[in-house]
């Protein structure tokens, strides 16, 4: 779906409240409870650093973050998403996870009113609305790129999948296959992650099928309990996870279990003396004890810095203006890229595949990680 049609430009409304009060409001509403609240936690930390900044220099002037927390549930994402923008918020920073993003888009279509999400990434999401953005790569594009590198580059020929039963494991799951499968791979079987007794028919599969490598399409937590089956059996081969692995503090508990194993990610690198990255990382520590932020952080962050770019000077006499400075920034080096859209609204910052290597993310091995 293209942007700025010229029906978008005759109805679009005006930003109720964003001209006619001397507050700026920006809704957050992310799962700061519940199952997926480590993703909410790392998002709120980059959010909350940029808002921070932007107050305390009340740059936007009047601006103010409203945070709401969707309790890890679609249908509570949607509420305070409602609730938000009747409350005159023009634009909200949220849609954690895909299924949350799916029932918040509705709601700003209803109000002609705009969505930034860090890291929802179902195919399809930012076509299905011209209100609707995301800063982290879909699915159908990290699923390919991590196929191409299990099969092109770590020459695996029979691969067994683990996945998550629910929108994002199934949804990578697929793309993976496909991909792989296109690619001359076997896979050589599929095994859902939990809730229970999941474990005994991994271990048996990578003893009796002996596959090359093992993909985890699945959320941190899950994908950390499958690696511990995984270095359990003593797999031998190849493993890669898929990016939600990369939260901090799940990496952290992960420890030697995560060695070797390689992940596709922007090209975000906390050790990295390059600017915007170092100030980012330099701020987010003093903030946050001496934490480094993690690539869900920088998600954040850099959606945040979207937001306050786009509400800079004179405010946006409606969405359409809105929609054409979310748009323009392009030019601008975010902390996991260029802050830049194609015209379905999905990031244009592509992915690399990084290797974990004590905790850290570095350049992958030309031969097969041990």
């Amino acid at each position: 779906m293209k942007r700025f049609s010229a029906g978008l430009l005759v109805v679009a409304a005006l930003l109720t409240g964003a001209c006619g009060s001397k507050k700026l409001v920006v809704g957050v509403v992310l799962p700061e409870t519940g199952p997926n609240n480590g993703y909410g936690a790392s998002l709120k930390a980059g959010i909350k650093l940029a808002f921070d900044d932007a107050v305390a220099k009340q740059s936007p002037k009047g601006i103010e973050a409203h945070y709401r927390d969707s309790f890890s549930h679609p249908e509570y994402a949607k509420k305070e998403t409602d609730d938000l923008f009747k409350a005159g918020a023009p634009i909200v920073i949220g849609g954690a996870t895909s299924a949350e993003a799916r029932w918040m888009i509705p709601e700003a279509e209803k109000m002609n009113k705009v969505i930034i999400s860090p890291s929802a990434s179902e195919p399809g999401l930012a076509a299905s609305s011209n209100l609707f953005f995301r800063m982290c790569p879909p699915d159908d594009v990290e699923g390919v790129v991590a196929a191409g590198f299990v099969v092109s580059q770590r020459k695996a020929r029979t691969i067994l999948v683990l996945y998550q039963k629910g929108l994002y494991g199934e949804g990578m799951l697929k793309v993976f296959k496909d991909q792989a499968t296109k690619l001359g791979a076997k896979i050589t079987a599929e095994f859902p992650i939990g809730p229970t007794d999941w474990e005994q028919p991994i271990g048996e599969a990578l003893a009796t099928g002996k596959p090359d490598a093992v993909f985890i399409g699945a959320f941190a937590e899950e994908t950390l309990a499958a690696l511990g089956v995984i270095r359990t059996a003593k797999f031998p081969g190849a493993i890669c996870v898929s990016s939600a692995f990369a939260t901090g503090e799940v990496l952290r508990r992960a420890g030697a279990l995560a060695d070797g194993v390689s992940i596709p990610m922007v090209t975000y690198d906390p050790a990295s003396q390059n600017e915007p990255i170092k100030s980012f990382v330099a701020r987010f520590k003093a903030a946050n004890k001496g934490a480094a932020p993690d690539l869900f952080s920088a998600y954040g962050y850099d959606a945040a810095t979207v937001v306050l770019q786009a509400l800079q000077g004179t405010r946006p006499k409606d969405t359409a203006e809105l929609l054409q400075r979310v748009m323009s920034q392009g030019a601008t080096q975010g902390v996991t890229g260029k802050l830049s859209f194609d015209s379905a609204g999905d990031t244009t910052n592509g992915l690399t595949m990084r290797c974990i290597r004590g905790g850290r993310f570095g350049d992958c091995p030309a031969a097969p990680a041990s």
